[in-house]
């Protein structure tokens, strides 16, 4: 077969039976086709394609890498090998795919939204894996719980699944094992005698683990002022005590904007 005759035709045929789905008989058609003519790229990446979509990664991986080694200035084939590698789990050889696609065509949109993706994930698992080693201390100082936790929210702010979400309320539990009070400061012209005294009635309902009454006084008083990171911080435990960690996320990574240095191990209550 040539390519500019019975192995075009055969090609069409290929592409046609991928775009019906029917990936064994498409398989069977660009297998053919690379048997004839071991150089032709497009054929091998058309493959790789149908192997991705059989789920058989490393058959795919193959047949990609071939595609590289017959046509290197296709970004989209070190896209496709991206996908592979991070069907496999191998999201580091993914970010490197998708930035040679990048390298090759700088507008390619899909390797730049996967890239941006796998490097987010990449980044949630770091702090996973910075959080994992501190909880795998025999004995923790509450400045490396501190951390943990910190370690734990960036994960899953990053990345809503990450596995960083089973650690949270180990660590908030060791936490709360040792947590002590410490006076804060707030603007006095937010602090109305009503906020002052929902304030404390949190705090009290803490005190005696009842962070459902703990929650009810907390979001109460958010809705007169809403940037004591205080009390974002003790609702994020209340919101873990109550099966909600997207919430518990969502409350810890407010404190951290409001004040980047807070240190989870203290309760607030309001300076008399």
């Amino acid at each position: 077969m040539t390519r500019d005759g019975p192995i075009a035709t055969e090609y069409t045929r290929g592409v046609d039976a991928l775009s019906r789905a029917d990936f064994a008989a498409a398989v069977e058609i660009f297998g053919g086709i690379v048997s004839e003519d071991p150089d032709h790229g497009a054929a091998w990446a058309k493959l790789g394609v149908c192997y991705l979509e059989l789920r058989e990664i490393d058959r795919a991986l193959d047949a990609l890498n071939r595609a590289i080694r017959a046509n290197p200035a296709d970004a989209d084939t070190y896209y496709l090998k991206g996908n592979a590698e991070g069907s496999a789990g191998r999201m580091d050889e993914a970010a490197a795919c998708y930035r040679q696609a990048l390298l090759v065509d700088p507008g390619h949109t899909k390797a730049e939204e996967f890239l941006m993706r796998t490097e987010s994930l990449l980044e949630s698992r770091e702090h996973l894996r910075r959080a994992v080693r501190l909880l795998a201390l025999e004995e923790r100082t509450g400045e490396e719980l501190n951390s943990c936790l910190r370690e734990l929210v960036q994960s899953v702010a990053i990345f809503p699944n990450s596995p960083a979400r089973n650690f949270l309320s180990q660590c908030a539990k060791e936490i709360l094992s040792r947590t002590k009070t410490r006076a804060m400061e707030v603007p006095s012209e937010s602090c109305t005698p009503h906020w002052r005294d929902l304030v404390e009635r949190g705090y009290q309902q803490i005190q005696f683990q009842n962070w459902t009454g703990a929650r009810q006084a907390y979001e109460e008083a958010l809705d007169i002022y809403r940037d004591a990171a205080f009390i974002h911080h003790a609702l994020g435990f209340a919101f873990l005590e109550a099966d909600e960690p997207e919430n518990a996320v969502s409350a810890w990574m407010r404190v951290q904007e409001l004040d980047p240095d807070y240190d989870f191990r203290f309760f607030g209550r309001i300076k008399k």
